[in-house]
């Protein structure tokens, strides 16, 4: 099970100015694994694997016909890898119908075989024909635009100038086209292929980290309230339709204010975020995590029968260490909940009535004089 969870650490802040901003859409990581996930189980991802498929079907439909066109690829080598490259284009889409939406290697691979394939396709026209085709490398663009990182767009937009140029410089060498049309024509193909991508890339990803950040604990990273309900309303009823159980656990901190007192809020911003940390290593794995208050975690996790105590009980020991700077204990309340339970039938709020008792747990806990565990069947 995927964790719900931007790693927090240490969030790079915004930049001020044009460049460094430009610098920080560039190193920032690109989330493949998030973007592949969102469009295996969006119906948008099986519209847009269609859409890629039917325009590699498109492109070798046209490549075949340039074969019986004026400038079209002339001799056997060109016949040849024209014929080559329409054949593959439709295995590839026969793959993208077929299969599931592909992740990082299979994005970037063909992000790679597309730009090398339409440069191969191009290199056996005419020179006037491939300068004016080069406009296909805006279609890749759009697509690098949405699934590959900033370097990939910025490794295709460079490469495609690069093939738009030659074809230039070559048709200038040849003579037979006038310096003014030939730079006109080479500014307008340019302009198609660069222009869109880097801005749609900046655009979309700032609005995705900002949509994305909203619903983030900015300290530690984990979901907040608002995080935790939406990610929750997907993963709730894994526990039932699994045959397993689900747990809401909530984890205090104990005695955090006598941390603050003692050493200062800043040490207790690091217990806050190592305690994160530590759970998020100890939990993720089994399903979502946030922070829901100043020193107080939620999480809900599907497990086995067999697992989910040895799970809740380890929380302790996983989150205290002796050799801390500021070493702390916890306690935790967890609700627990068959897949049998008679709550999954009932008309009630399953997730709110599983957290209260999960909170009261919690509370028994630190009544009891806390770093201990108490758990409920619900």
């Amino acid at each position: 099970m995927s964790p719900a969870r931007t790693p927090p650490a240490h969030r790079r802040r915004t930049p001020e100015g044009g460049g460094a901003a430009i610098i920080e859409w560039f190193v920032q990581p690109h989330d493949y694994e998030w973007m592949t996930e969102f469009q295996n189980s969006h119906p948008s991802g099986k519209i847009i694997r269609v859409i890629v498929a039917l325009s590699l079907i498109n492109i070798s439909g046209m490549s075949a016909m340039s074969l019986f066109a004026e400038g079209g690829p002339a001799g056997p080598f060109g016949t040849t890898l024209t014929l080559l490259l329409c054949a593959s284009n439709l295995v590839i889409a026969a793959l993208w119908l077929l299969r599931p939406f592909p992740g990082r290697l299979g994005v970037i691979a063909f992000t790679v075989y597309a730009d090398i394939g339409v440069a191969a396709a191009l290199a056996v026209l005419d020179l006037r024909n491939a300068l004016l085709g080069c406009v296909v490398f805006a279609v890749i663009g759009a697509f690098a635009t949405f699934f590959v990182s900033p370097r990939w767009v910025v490794a295709h937009l460079i490469f495609a100038a690069s093939v738009v140029s030659t074809f230039a410089f070559l048709l200038y060498l040849r003579g037979d086209m006038d310096t003014i049309t030939l730079l006109v024509q080479t500014d307008v193909v340019l302009i198609g292929i660069m222009s869109v991508p880097v801005t749609s890339h900046i655009f979309l990803t700032t609005l995705s980290a900002d949509a994305r950040s909203s619903a983030l604990d900015p300290l530690t990273g984990l979901l907040n309230r608002r995080g935790l309900d939406a990610a929750i309303s997907e993963l709730w009823p894994q526990g039932r339709l699994e045959g397993q159980c689900a747990a809401v656990i909530v984890v205090d901190i104990d005695k955090f204010k006598a941390v603050n007192d003692l050493h200062g809020h800043d040490e207790g911003d690091k217990v806050i975020r190592r305690v994160a940390d530590r759970l998020f290593g100890h939990l993720s794995r089994y399903g979502v995590l946030g922070r829901t208050g100043g020193e107080e975690y939620l999480a809900v996790v599907i497990t086995s029968r067999l697992h989910i105590d040895a799970l809740i009980h380890g929380i302790r020991r996983a989150l205290h260490d002796s050799n801390d700077a500021v070493p702390v204990t916890v306690s935790v309340g967890a609700a627990i909940l068959y897949a049998e339970s008679p709550l999954w039938t009932t008309d009630s709020d399953t997730v709110s009535t599983a957290t209260r008792a999960a909170d009261s747990t919690m509370y028994q806990a630190k009544a009891a004089g806390g770093n201990r565990v108490v758990t409920t069947l619900i």
